[in-house]
């Protein structure tokens, strides 16, 4: 560290011997720039404030029924992004007249590359104000641009939303127009698939393999009811059979019992057709049921037909042959009695369930026939409908959306969605703003002291002394002995101590012009005017 630090100090001394080098130089930068600062034109910056307002009334009452058409950070967007375009701002050179000023494109292209640079926007996004900040060296010229660039944002934003909606409803007429044509092409072909197989369709059943299980589940069940009928008839003439022994010696008795047969007869007659014309309400007359009760109501009939005709027959012949006391006397029997009315019930219900089990097994029968056919009809019409489904969505949704769009069309004609409001428009400016000359004074006078200092260090690089005893060593090698000092004579310190002092004057010199100017710049004065009228004098 310590032998870093005697290296230091040697350089120090050694750059020391071109001390008025450097402060010639340092002196020259800083004329010159402190010259070229002063000369620099004014600049004069115009700025405009804009408040963005998102709030309404109808929004949030057609929050779900309209498209929210226009927002907040899209006119942020607006305002911060593409109002800095290229066209806009060839657009603001040219109402301007700034274009006049260009001769060549070259020069147009770097007027309009200016213009982007020196155009700023700035703001918050919690406040919704925005800045927008231009200077040039002429006031009106600032502020014409400022007055531009409102003008252009405001169009943009207020033409934007009214563009796009009326954009949006011709896309969604033409897509209207263009899946109602489809929809009805889907609908015309449904309908002559139906109208071609008109037999073969599906009903409210299911499909084809649904209907066949079903009807070979009824038939099942059918057989089943048929096998349970039969056996319980059997099972009832085996009763009567047993009953057929048993007789009733009074005449009188039998024809009462014969008479009270003959009402029932005719009381379940009528108590079939009841149910028949029940069954006719729902059902056709092809329906199993309604042909099983009209088979029993003929067979009825016929038992009627043959017990009136046997009851003629034995009152003619009772007193001849004597014959007739089995038969009334098995009628007389009440047992007998509810037995043959059961074993007729049964035999009815046998030939009911008959009927229906016949036309179970024609229509399995029937779909057996079909089985090759009806499952292609079936893809064919799910298909079908599957694209007129589709089309059909489509075209509904599309209709909500167009709706949706007139509601947001006319709600941005009756109310902006972001209002725009100018609270601080643009004004012409008296005082410059710019250049910084501050800063730019202060930057100068480094920059000369820096430059002066380097210099001084570069030249006794390359020129080097030997300034203390371990220069020496290292120089030769060899070792030193002893020093003789340097005994100075009276006039000789007092013309170091002079010359220490006039270097010291010009180090001050340069800070007190620039103090100087500093001190200027804050009261205020217009050092530019002043030379640019001075100079103009003298030219």
């Amino acid at each position: 560290m310590f032998e870093q630090l005697l290296v230091i100090r040697t350089m120090l001394r050694m750059a020391w011997l071109y001390r008025w080098l450097g402060l010639a130089c340092a002196g020259v930068v800083c004329v010159l720039g402190w010259g070229t600062v002063l000369l620099l034109p004014d600049q004069f910056q115009v700025t405009a404030k804009v408040y963005l307002d998102s709030r309404s009334m109808l929004r949030p009452l057609l929050q779900g029924i309209a498209f929210n058409s226009g927002s907040l950070a899209d006119a942020s967007l607006l305002l911060s992004r593409t109002l800095l375009t290229r066209p806009n701002l060839e657009a603001v050179a040219r109402r301007t007249d700034l274009d006049l000023a260009t001769k060549t494109p070259e020069d147009f292209d770097r007027l309009i590359t200016g213009l982007a640079k020196d155009i700023s926007i700035v703001g918050t996004r919690q406040d919704n104000i925005y800045e927008i900040k231009y200077q040039n060296a002429v006031p009106k010229a600032a502020k014409a641009v400022v007055d531009e660039l409102l003008n252009t944002f405001m169009e943009s934003a207020l033409g934007d939303t009214r563009r796009d909606t009326a954009n949006t409803q011709k896309f969604l007429d033409e897509q209207i127009a263009s899946y109602e044509k489809r929809l009805l092409e889907a609908e015309d072909r449904v309908k002559q698939f139906k109208q071609r197989n008109v037999g073969a369709m599906p009903g409210s059943q299911g499909d084809f393999f649904t209907r066949m299980e079903a009807a070979q589940t009824q038939l099942r069940e059918a057989k089943l009811q048929l096998r349970e009928a039969v056996d319980s008839r059997n099972q009832l003439k085996e009763q009567m059979q047993d009953q057929s022994e048993s007789i009733v010696d009074e005449s009188a008795a039998t024809g009462a019992a014969v008479d009270a047969q003959l009402s029932f007869f005719d009381t379940k007659i009528q108590e079939l057709q009841g149910r028949i014309d029940d069954l006719l309400l729902n059902f056709t007359d092809k329906h199993p049921d309604v042909i099983g009760l009209r088979k029993m109501i003929a067979d009825f009939e016929t038992k009627r037909a043959a017990r009136v005709a046997a009851i003629t027959s034995s009152a003619a012949q009772a007193d001849e042959t004597g014959t007739s006391g089995l038969q009334l006397g098995n009628s007389a029997n009440p047992v007998w009695q509810q037995l043959q009315v059961s074993a007729m019930q049964a035999d009815a219900q046998v030939a009911a369930l008959q009927t229906r089990v016949t036309e179970y097994e024609s229509r399995m029968k029937e779909l057996e026939q079909k089985v090759d056919t009806v499952p292609e009809v079936e893809a064919e019409l799910t298909r079908l409908n599957r694209d007129y489904a589709v089309n059909k969505k489509q075209y509904d949704e599309l209709l909500e959306r167009r709706e949706q769009a007139h509601m947001s069309q006319e709600a941005d004609q009756s109310e902006d969605d972001v209002k725009i409001k100018i609270i601080e428009p643009p004004r012409l400016p008296l005082l410059a703003t710019g250049p910084p000359r501050l800063l730019l004074a202060s930057g100068v006078l480094l920059i000369g002291l820096g430059f002066g200092g380097a210099l001084c260090l570069a030249l006794s690089q390359l020129s080097p002394r030997i300034i203390d005893v371990p220069d020496l060593i290292d120089l030769t090698g060899l070792p030193v002995l002893g020093v003789i000092s340097l005994s100075a004579s009276p006039q000789y310190r007092r013309e170091r101590r002079f010359e220490l002092y006039a270097f010291s004057g010009g180090i001050a010199g340069l800070f007190l012009v620039y103090v100087a100017q500093i001190t200027l710049l804050l009261m205020d004065v217009n050092l530019h005017q002043k030379i640019q009228f001075v100079i103009g004098r003298i030219l």
